[in-house]
């Protein structure tokens, strides 16, 4: 167990399964775009731990960029997406690849998609450390999957309670 401000959490996914999704992951993004160079779009906060790592693995050449979404309030999704800051890419005829850390309600990611959309861009791939498929209210797929969990608060591996928990190695879910 750990204790982060006023709430208790124990571990879900441990660092060692972790890594090995993100190699696995890397290895089919090695692969699959093998004769293109896309840019990294990576959606921070939460989802820098994730995407460092995946790019440690990568062989293709590739740029890198981010962004900043914003739609959780404590514990849960507010419903209200800010674009808190744009790629300084041009992304026109670029392939994407985005990095996300957790797909829950999906409203997020069918914003920035459209977002992307209007940018003229060739084409995008979404990786997600992370899915809720019971909690999806805006369908959106996802190329590359970490792990589908439950609806649960998860800390760790980038995500975080308050602004804290994202340095933890592995992901915990909250104790009730």
């Amino acid at each position: 167990m750990i204790q982060i401000l006023d709430k208790q959490f124990k571990l879900y996914i441990d660092a060692t399964t972790i890594q090995n999704r993100v190699m696995a992951i890397a290895d089919e993004l090695n692969k699959d775009f093998v004769d293109s160079r896309p840019i990294i779009l990576v959606v921070l906060r939460g989802a820098f731990m994730f995407a460092a790592d995946i790019l440690k693995h990568l062989t293709i050449p590739c740029e890198i960029d981010f962004v900043q979404l914003s739609s959780y309030d404590g514990l849960s999704s507010s419903g209200k997406i800010l674009l808190k800051s744009e790629p300084k890419t041009n992304l026109e005829n670029r392939k994407v690849i985005i990095i996300e850390d957790i797909v829950d309600s999906g409203l997020t990611m069918d914003f920035f998609i459209d977002y992307l959309k209007s940018k003229n861009i060739a084409h995008y791939t979404l990786v997600s450390l992370l899915a809720k498929p019971d909690n999806i209210e805006k369908p959106v797929h996802i190329d590359y999957l970490g792990f589908n969990i439950p609806n649960l608060f998860v800390v760790g591996y980038g995500l975080d309670y308050n602004e804290l928990g994202r340095n933890l190695d592995a992901i915990y879910q909250i104790v009730e």
